[in-house]
C-alpha cells in the first residue's frame, strides 16, 4: 500500500476488497431457509419469509418525542418533508445552506444531506477506491461545529457507511486534536481515531451522528431515520442514564464502563479521552428509551429481542521504537430477551456464540491491504488467563471489566460488570482459536493473531427474562504501526462477531413434532486510524457489494429452519 491509502472496512460488505471475504459475505446473505407450514398455537413462531422482522426497530416511536429545539437542515426540500413526517414541527426545521455552517449557533442540530457535502470532500471515486480531501471547507466546517458542541447528522444510505463513519470521526479528532502521544506529554503529529461499523441495511436511509461530548468525548454511528428524533432527545437532553431502569442492574460493560469514563461530561454514550486513552462506544445505543444497559436493541419479533454491543479502549501512548504498538482491550456483549409467547410456545435460548477476530486483520494485512495490525503480543495456545470468561462446564454468572494496564502502568481504570443469568439457569462455556496464526515483527518476536471464539451453550428457558453473555481479551492485544512515524496513514481493522441461536417453538406438523429454530448474527468492523496532520488526502479502498441486511435493523444476517424432535409413524 502506497500513499496516503486508509483501508476502512464495513461490517456489512461497505467497504470489502479481497475476493475470498465477499464470497464469504455474499453466502452467508441467502442462508435462509424456507420453513413447512407449521400450526401455530400462540403466534410469534419466526420464519425468515413472512415474519414480522425488527418490530422493536421499526416501530416509530419518534412520533411521541417531543423535541422543541431547532433543527438545521442543509440539503433539498425532500429531507425537510422527511423530518416533517417523523412529527417534528415544521416550524423548529430551519433549512440554511453549507455556507452558513460555521456561523449557526452552539450546542446546535444539523442535518447534512449527503449529496450536498459529497463533492466537497470526496476527491475521486472510482468505485474500489474513494480519495478523501482532508484540507477542504467543509471537513473544516465539520470540526468547527464539532468543536462548538452541535449535534451533526450526514442523511445517506448505508452503503456509504465507512466512507461518512471516517470522515466525522477525522473531523472529531481535528477538533479534539486526539493525537497520539510519544509520552504522556509529548503530543506527536499523528491524530489517532478508531469507530466501529455497525451493520445497517446498504439499501436503507440512515442518519450517520457525530457529537463532541466535552470535554473529552464522542458519539458517533448510524441511527435509522424514523429513530432520529429519540437519539436528538436523548443526546440533547442527556437522558441515558436517567431513563434507564434504576432498579436494574446494567449488565451491558460497555455502558457501565461509560458511566465510569464520563468525566464530568453529559450522560451519553461515545468516545472518551483521558490524558493517555480513548474509549469508543457507538450512536444506535441512543435510539429508544429505557434499554441503554442492555446494548443496542438490533433486532426483536414477536419471540423475543436481541440486544448487542461492543466498545473498545486503546492507548494513545506508543510504546517502542521499531515497530511501536498502542496497547489495547475491546468487549463484546449479547443478550438474548425471551418473550412470554417464546415462553408458552416450549422455545428456550440455545445458545450463543462471541468472537474477537484478529485474524481476519492480519489476512488483510498479510495481503498488504491494510499496513498496520492487531493481535496479542504472545504466544502458546488459548489461556485462560488471556481471555475471559474461561471456558466451564456450568457457570451462573462471572465478571467481565474492561480496563488497560501496560508495562506494569494503568492507562485506563478497570471497571468490573457482572454477567448473570436468570434465576434457576445456567450455561456451559467453551473456548478456542481457530483460524489462528503467528506472526513476528521487529523487537516484538511473536504476535499471535487468532479468531477468538467463545460458544455459551445454554439451552434453558425464562419467562419475561434476558440471556447475557459477554467476552473480552484482557492480554491486552496491541495495535502495531510498522510504519510509524511516517508521512502515511496507518489503519488496523479487525471484527467483532456475534451470534444467537434460539428456539422459538416446539410445533406439530403431523406425523412429526419441529424444534422451530432462529439464528441471528452480527458482523462489526472496529478501524483504527492513525493520521498525520501533514496528509492531505486519505484513499480508503472500496467495494460495491453490497449485503441484503433485515431492515431497520442492527444484524448482519438472519436464518430460520426446523429439526425434527419426534415423528409417529402411521398406524
Amino acid at each position: 500500500m502506497s500513499g496516503n491509502e486508509v483501508v476502512s472496512m464495513g461490517s456489512t460488505s461497505r467497504l470489502l476488497i479481497t475476493v475470498s471475504v465477499i464470497a464469504a459475505v455474499i453466502t452467508a446473505s441467502v442462508l435462509a431457509v424456507t420453513l413447512p407450514r407449521l400450526l401455530i398455537g400462540n403466534k410469534a413462531v419466526s420464519t425468515v419469509n413472512g415474519a414480522v422482522v425488527g418490530d422493536f426497530a421499526v416501530n416509530n416511536e419518534s412520533l411521541l418525542v417531543n423535541i422543541n429545539i431547532p433543527i438545521y437542515v442543509i440539503g433539498p426540500s425532500s429531507l425537510v418533508h422527511r423530518l416533517v413526517g417523523l412529527g417534528i414541527a415544521e416550524s423548529l426545521i430551519r433549512p440554511v445552506n453549507i455556507s452558513q455552517l460555521p456561523k449557526l449557533p452552539n450546542n446546535g442540530v444539523i442535518i447534512i444531506d449527503w449529496s450536498v457535502i459529497k463533492p466537497s470532500v470526496i476527491a475521486s471515486d472510482s468505485g474500489n477506491k474513494v480519495t478523501v480531501n482532508l484540507t477542504g471547507l467543509v471537513i473544516r466546517s465539520l470540526a468547527g461545529a464539532i468543536a462548538r458542541g452541535d449535534v451533526i447528522g450526514v442523511y445517506a444510505n448505508g452503503s456509504g457507511e465507512g466512507t461518512i463513519d471516517f470522515i466525522l470521526a477525522y473531523s472529531w479528532a481535528l477538533a479534539s486534536s486526539n493525537r497520539l502521544l510519544l509520552n504522556p506529554r509529548e503530543p506527536s503529529n499523528h491524530y489517532l481515531l478508531a469507530y466501529p461499523i455497525i451493520p445497517v441495511n446498504t439499501h436503507e436511509a440512515a442518519v450517520f451522528i457525530v457529537k463532541w461530548v466535552k470535554p473529552s468525548g464522542l458519539i458517533i454511528g448510524p441511527v435509522y431515520l424514523n429513530q432520529l428524533p429519540r437519539v436528538i432527545l436523548n443526546m440533547m437532553q442527556g437522558t441515558v442514564t436517567t431513563t434507564a431502569n434504576s432498579s436494574t442492574d446494567p449488565d451491558d460493560p460497555c455502558y457501565e464502563t461509560y458511566t465510569d469514563y464520563n468525566f464530568n461530561s453529559n450522560s451519553v454514550p461515545g468516545i472518551y479521552v483521558s490524558s493517555n486513552a480513548t474509549f469508543i462506544w457507538a450512536a444506535p445505543m441512543l435510539y429508544s428509551e429505557g434499554s441503554y444497559y442492555s446494548g443496542i436493541p438490533s433486532y426483536s419479533d414477536g419471540n423475543g429481542t436481541y440486544y448487542w454491543d461492543t466498545c473498545l479502549v486503546v492507548s494513545n501512548i506508543v510504546y517502542g521504537t521499531e515497530a511501536p504498538s498502542l496497547p489495547m482491550g475491546v468487549i463484546g456483549y449479547e443478550k438474548y430477551f425471551e418473550s412470554s409467547t417464546m415462553y408458552n410456545n416450549d422455545g428456550y435460548e440455545a445458545s450463543q456464540l462471541g468472537t474477537i477476530d484478529y485474524y481476519y486483520g492480519y489476512q488483510l494485512y498479510s495481503d498488504g491491504v491494510t499496513n498496520a495490525l492487531v493481535g496479542d503480543p504472545s504466544g502458546g495456545e488459548f489461556s485462560t488467563s488471556s481471555w475471559n470468561p474461561p471456558p466451564a462446564s456450568s457457570a451462573t454468572s462471572y465478571e467481565i471489566f474492561l480496563g488497560l494496564e501496560f508495562a506494569v502502568e494503568n492507562i485506563a481504570p478497570f471497571i468490573g460488570v457482572e454477567i448473570t443469568l436468570p434465576p434457576g439457569t445456567s450455561e456451559s462455556i467453551s473456548g478456542s482459536q481457530n483460524p489462528s496464526a503467528v506472526t513476528s515483527l521487529p523487537s516484538v518476536p511473536t504476535i499471535e493473531v487468532s479468531n477468538i471464539t467463545w460458544i455459551f451453550n445454554i439451552g434453558q428457558s425464562a419467562d419475561n427474562e434476558g440471556f447475557p453473555n459477554s467476552f473480552q481479551d484482557i492480554t491486552p492485544a496491541g495495535v502495531f504501526l510498522p510504519n510509524f512515524p511516517s508521512s502515511s496513514p496507518d489503519v488496523a481493522v479487525f471484527n467483532v462477531d456475534l451470534g444467537n441461536t434460539a428456539v422459538t417453538a416446539v410445533e406439530s406438523q403431523y406425523p412429526c413434532l419441529y424444534d422451530v429454530y432462529q439464528y441471528l448474527w452480527v458482523k462489526a468492523t472496529w478501524s483504527i486510524n492513525v493520521i498525520p496532520q501533514s496528509s492531505s488526502t486519505v484513499s480508503l479502498t472500496a467495494s460495491t457489494i453490497s449485503v441484503n441486511t433485515p431492515l431497520n435493523t442492527y444484524i448482519t444476517g438472519i436464518t430460520s429452519y426446523t429439526i425434527p424432535v419426534t415423528c409417529t409413524s402411521p398406524s
